[in-house]
């Protein structure tokens, strides 16, 4: 009886059925099996030619080399997934900034940055809401190249609780630069259907945790009792 080959990859685990060496050792059965059948009906007045069974014993060789790489191969996958699991849940914690173009608002100010590849002589962040209708824009002016901070504030922009949409607009049509926010990271999950790690921001929702961008100090304490380096600072801000 086989002990069936249990991988886990992108949190969906699969089985064989039976593991990599009772595969290869049927078919090396199989082999043998066939030779034999040769050699006995073989004619005697041309009988096969011993080439041909090392070329067929050189292929047999090779087919299962190639499925020991993979089972190799397979395993390392599982082992990289379960490493990247393990490191990005250690970020729950972390400050971060994180490039994002919909918003879960909730009633707490955002601190949210663009940053500028060239000049533009005027630039606004332009909020809809979850049926698509322009509910507010941020008038934000010309600016040279850098970052431009900014806060989103649903009390003064008189946003209700719910998700909204972003896009910058500047003056150049073609020129569309991403939204920056700022917050922390609550939880982190595996996607129910398998996938890359997803990381629960505060005021964004789940995002990929390749959008995060910059990752900032740990609130947790252990920066000996100081404040979090913050991610950037918001000129003129009171």
């Amino acid at each position: 009886m086989s002990t069936p080959y249990v991988t886990n990859s992108g949190g969906a685990t699969t089985s064989s059925g039976q593991d990599p060496i009772a595969s290869n050792g049927q078919q090396d059965n199989t082999f043998l099996t066939l030779m034999i059948a040769q050699i006995q009906n073989q004619t005697p007045l041309d009988p096969l030619d011993t080439t041909q069974f090392m070329t067929q014993l050189a292929q047999m060789t090779q087919v299962e080399t190639m499925q020991n790489m993979n089972n190799t191969v397979v395993n390392q996958m599982v082992l990289l997934d379960n490493i990247q699991v393990l490191t990005t849940a250690g970020m729950v914690g972390q400050d971060v900034r994180v490039t994002t173009d919909t918003l879960e608002l909730e009633g707490n100010p955002l601190d949210a940055v663009i940053e500028l590849d060239s000049q533009v002589d005027d630039l606004k962040v332009e909020i809809r809401n979850d049926a698509g209708e322009l509910v507010e824009t941020i008038e934000l002016g010309a600016n040279g190249e850098g970052e431009v901070a900014f806060v989103i504030d649903p009390e003064a922009l008189g946003l209700k609780d719910g998700q909204y949409d972003l896009a910058v607009v500047t003056s150049d049509a073609d020129y569309k630069p991403d939204v920056m926010v700022a917050g922390t990271i609550e939880k982190m999950r595996i996607p129910p259907g398998g996938g890359s790690p997803e990381f629960l921001i505060g005021g964004v929702g789940y995002v990929p945790f390749f959008n995060v961008n910059q990752y900032g100090e740990s609130n947790s304490g252990g920066n000996n009792g100081t404040e979090p380096t913050p991610l950037f600072t918001l000129a003129g801000r009171r």
